[in-house]
């Protein structure tokens, strides 16, 4: 499509008025980014396939990073108009792990759920905690995912066959991903969906090391 346009652009210069340009031009652009995320999300993720990754685990609060991360979507959830929240059941557990990295895992859940969950609904990052774990889970009012899909969806560039608009698909490469951080840390992604309900993605981590 990017090649598309830019062919058209230079094939037909003399033939386009300024708002087709400026059409074209756009919708190049957002190719061209989609592009770009595309290729960041394979470097990465042949980065932990490649096994070099060394954990630079600390002690953190997890509620901070939690409210870092839906602070950086909060402008994108309002002009979705979708409410984004958080809800901290019990202390403010801290835990042990790569802070880098865990920040990754939630900013791929809280994109996942935005561009499943239409306007109007809710996602809701909820943490808990217990003697030994904590627990994360992103949950979204949106579209769900059918049972015989959910098996596949940590696959490599796999899409879930709900007709999504074009625009709004991603790369199928951001839970992918997310289970590899996670397998990093001895963990897994866990997730309940019911279709036109929404679905919910959770995870453990270990508290605060001594």
């Amino acid at each position: 499509s990017l090649q598309g346009y830019i062919e058209k652009l230079i094939i037909k210069k003399d033939e386009l008025d300024g708002a087709t340009r400026q059409h074209y031009l756009e919708i190049a652009y957002k190719h061209s980014n989609r592009l770009n995320s595309l290729i960041a999300e394979l470097f990465e993720l042949a980065k932990l396939d490649s096994g070099d990754i060394e954990l630079n685990s600390e002690n953190f609060s997890l509620v901070e990073l939690v409210y870092d991360c839906v602070q950086d979507y909060e402008l994108q959830a309002r002009n979705r108009s979708v409410r984004l929240s958080v809800q901290v059941d019990g202390e403010n557990p801290f835990v042990y792990a790569d802070i880098a990295l865990i920040q990754r895992v939630l900013q791929n859940l809280i994109d996942n759920a935005l561009r499943h969950t239409p306007p109007g609904r809710e996602i809701m990052v909820k943490l808990r905690d217990s003697e030994a774990n904590a627990t994360i889970e992103v949950i979204d009012t949106g579209k769900g995912i059918a049972k015989h899909e959910i098996p596949h969806i940590f696959e490599r560039f796999y899409h879930a066959k709900d007709n999504e608009p074009s625009e709004e698909i991603g790369s199928g490469l951001g839970l992918a991903i997310v289970k590899k951080i996670l397998e990093l840390h001895q963990s897994s992604i866990r997730v309940r969906s019911e279709l036109n309900h929404g679905t919910s993605f959770s995870f453990e981590l270990p508290l605060k090391s001594a």
